[in-house]
């Protein structure tokens, strides 16, 4: 194409420019002459309606790389435009000179709005989709999650293509003696055994030759067969087992039906789980990662990387994409070497000096150069040296503490943290942003994992709903150990391992203001026999961890004065019964209480007293009718409720429902629920009510149109939702609906229209948008329809 100097000149203007300009002389020429009024406030109507796009396309075809003609198409016809209306400012009475420009502005409006409405709308749709194509390629293996269990592959992984072909002919190998055939992927904490093998998991033609029948479990230090079995089998159907050894025979039985499957056993400590897991199956394969050789199996050691890859990894971890910090390569090299290519060191060291100042990077150095010439040895020593870093945030550095409070290997819920960091560190529990940061801040770092989160959550009441976060064990390790620094009298994080030897060792007075106790299995009778004397005035969090049918507290609870936090997770088996629990007199002070995985029958009477609770979360929890006994709480100060996969929850109960303090309720993948309750509408200053997932609820109670205050409504996925309270647009302070997924909601009542003009928003699917688009007065958005993120969200 050729064109003018003038044209050219044009050109290379803003499109926004250029639309102002000529905007500007239409509006000039109107007020100067006596002719083509009408054709000229036409044209400006149709620049006026390209106006508030032009800006926005034009960054979007920067951003995608758009060739120019897309965009010099626009401004040559802006160009003849301007012209046209410029020689029709100085045409004069003659009647043919006149109808000739009149032809033309109308020709020139034609063009214009061919333009308007068939070629800029179809490079808005191309641009459009072509952001979404782009922006799943950057997500694929973020946004999904493997029912098996398998985990995410990386973006990218650094130095293991090379590894992975050696690995796969070995894992796709027949065995030769029709049994089952074991792999072991053997090497130091952190050099990548895990991201080798989910690379492996993903590759194509293991997908190819094992389809779906891929099964992933990691194997922590205190294991329990029949939890691991049952997630393995989770996707298939639900299992009870009443031992390990039907737990295991169930597998068996699984196998035989199978003739090609991969079960892969990550952080494997000890032969015997291996050999438990061992059934003779010609088409069954095991691959196992462990620290140890487990020379018996056919053994692969993962290697460590080469200097060029280790550059690489350390280069993308210390560097972001716009760093304007130089930093000479002969320290990045000396770096690159005091992490002795190890990809974990490399990532955090990498990432700890990300946006870090030369000086930095030179004490960095000269703290690294020192370490200890063991490469297992030097890499724990370099670990920890790296956190002289967090001299400068304080803050940050007790966060990554907090995270070894922790079993390992188990997925830490961000709104755990943020009830603990809310008290500990004064962080906003409202909006969950603060905690979010912080756990941004140590993602960024490759201190923790915060895991791929699930899409867009329409109906989100704060930032950390649905979040969770996992730490690699051997940065657990490094936690635990930076809590271990202070003697035991002087520790503020006090980690107790009951399998161990640390419990006898207590002092009679404990000055801590975190304390973790994780037991195993089996119940250790000093837990609760020989800690009678122990005080603990200052703990203000306690977090306990076990996996027995029943767990009694330790004694030396009823002496902690100042607690304000408990968390107690079962990550057993079968529900645990709460022994021993401490009476209301001495959890004066409480203020939120979290329980995973027990039956409240125990207490529940005396959680109802705790007159100063704010929060309560019960997750997975056996709440029967345990809330609906003949007696009055006293939750007078309760603010949220959080229960969530609670499957005999079925009423919601009427002795909470005096609440008048509450102002969150989130009930989610309660699948059996099937009613609210009459006096619902009795908890008058509720602000957000959660039902994502109820998929048994049938409708809502018309008491619900008395909570006045009432901000957000989360019916997401209730599958068995019929209809909605006939005078629902009585709820004069609604702002949200979240009604993705009511597959049974076939009408609305008529009070909708009475809803505010454009006040509130309705977040549905395709199905039922005309539905709720018929109400004008609404501002609805479909949601598009991901049956993986619908399926992982019912199940919970």
């Amino acid at each position: 194409m050729v064109v003018s100097s003038s044209m050219a000149e044009l050109l290379g203007v803003a499109l926004g420019e250029a639309f102002s300009a000529l905007s500007d002389v239409i509006k000039h020429v109107i007020t100067k002459t006596l002719h083509f009024k009408s054709e000229l406030k036409e044209m400006q109507a149709n620049i006026q309606r390209m106006g508030p796009i032009f800006e926005d396309m034009e960054k979007l075809n920067k951003e995608l790389d758009r060739r120019k003609m897309e965009t010099e198409r626009i401004m040559i016809l802006f160009k003849k435009a301007d012209e046209l209306v410029r020689k029709c400012e100085n045409v004069k009475w003659d009647f043919h000179n006149r109808y000739r420009h009149a032809s033309k502005l109308e020709e020139m409006n034609e063009l214009l709005l061919k333009y308007v409405n068939y070629d800029l709308q179809f490079q808005i749709a191309r641009n459009g989709a072509e952001t979404l194509v782009e922006l799943r390629r950057l997500t694929k293996g973020y946004e999904e999650e493997s029912p098996s269990g398998v985990p995410l592959e990386k973006c990218v992984a650094i130095g293991f293509d090379d590894q992975l072909r050696k690995l796969k002919p070995m894992v796709l190998q027949d065995s030769s003696n029709g049994d089952c055939s074991v792999v072991v992927v053997s090497a130091a904490g952190g050099c990548g055994k895990t991201t080798l093998v989910t690379m492996l998991c993903h590759d194509p033609d293991i997908k190819e030759k094992f389809a779906e029948n891929i099964y992933h479990a990691v194997i922590p230090e205190k294991y329990n067969i029949k939890v691991i079995i049952q997630k393995l089998l989770r996707r298939n159907q639900p299992h009870d087992f009443y031992s390990d050894e039907d737990a295991l025979l169930q597998w068996g039985r699984f196998l035989a039906n199978k003739s090609e499957i991969l079960l892969v056993l990550d952080d494997v400590r000890s032969e015997s789980i291996i050999e438990k897991f061992m059934f003779k199956s010609p088409g069954y394969r095991i691959l196992v990662t462990s620290r140890e050789g487990f020379r018996r199996f056919n053994r692969y050691e993962l290697q460590l990387l080469n200097d060029q890859d280790a550059t690489s990894l350390f280069h993308r971890s210390a560097f972001s994409e716009h760093s304007k910090i130089s930093i000479p390569d002969d320290l990045v090299v000396k770096l690159v070497k005091c992490c002795k290519n190890h990809p974990l060191a490399l990532s955090v060291i990498g990432g700890s000096l990300n946006g870090k100042q030369l000086p930095s990077w030179i004490i960095m150095a000269e703290k690294l150069s020192k370490g200890s010439k063991l490469i297992h040895k030097s890499i724990q020593e370099c670990l920890e040296k790296s956190c002289y870093l967090f001299d400068e945030e304080p803050e940050i550095k007790h966060c990554y503490m907090d995270l070894g409070l922790f079993p390992e290997d188990q997925k830490i819920a961000t709104t755990t943290l943020m009830d603990m960091w809310a008290h500990l560190y004064n962080h906003d529990d409202d909006t969950g942003l603060t905690t979010m940061v912080s756990i941004d801040t140590l993602s960024s770092r490759n201190l923790a994992t915060w895991l791929p989160q699930r899409k867009h959550i329409p109906a989100i009441a704060h930032h950390c709903e649905e979040e969770f976060v996992t730490q690699h064990d051997m940065m657990r390790e490094l936690a635990i150990h930076l809590s271990q620094k202070e003697s035991i009298e002087r520790r503020e994080r006090l980690i107790i391992n009951t399998d161990g030897q640390d419990l006898p060792l207590l002092p009679q007075i404990v000055n801590a203001s975190v304390l973790s106790i994780t037991t195993g299995a089996a119940i250790d009778k000093r837990f609760y026999s020989t800690q009678n004397e122990v005080q603990a005035p200052k703990v203000k969090v306690f977090v306990l961890n076990f996996m027995s049918n029943a767990n009694p507290f330790p004694r030396f609870m009823h002496n902690m004065k100042s607690l304000e936090v408990l968390i107690i997770t079962n990550y057993g088996y079968h529900f645990s019964e709460i022994q021993n629990f401490p009476a209301r007199e001495d959890l004066s002070g409480l203020t939120k209480i979290r329980l995973d995985h027990v039956s409240i029958s125990s207490i529940s009477e005396t959680i109802l007293m705790l007159e100063n609770l704010r929060k309560l979360s019960l997750i997975m929890c056996k709440i029967g009718n345990n809330f609906n006994k003949d007696f009055p709480n006293k939750l007078t100060s309760l603010l949220e409720i959080d229960i969530e996969s609670c499957d005999d929850l079925v009423t919601f109960p009427a002795s909470l429902c005096n609440l008048k303090c509450l102002k969150k309720l989130s009930i989610t993948n309660c699948h059996r629920l099937t009613s609210l309750s009459g006096d619902f509408g009795n908890l008058s200053n509720l602000e957000v009510l959660r039902l994502a997932s109820c998929t048994e609820l049938p409708t809502l109670p018309e008491s619900i149109t008395n909570l006045k205050n009432l901000r957000i409504i989360d019916l997401s996925q209730c599958l068995n939702l019929c209809e909605l309270p006939a005078h629902i647009g009585e709820l004069d302070t609604l702002e949200t609906i979240d009604a993705t997924g009511c597959t049974g909601l076939a009408e609305l009542p008529e009070s909708i229209k009475d809803f505010d003009f454009d006040k509130v928003e309705v977040f549905c699917d395709e199905e039922a948008f005309t539905l709720w688009n018929d109400f004008k007065n609404l501002k609805v958005k479909m949601v598009e329809k991901d049956p993986l993120d619908t399926f992982l969200k019912i199940i919970g």
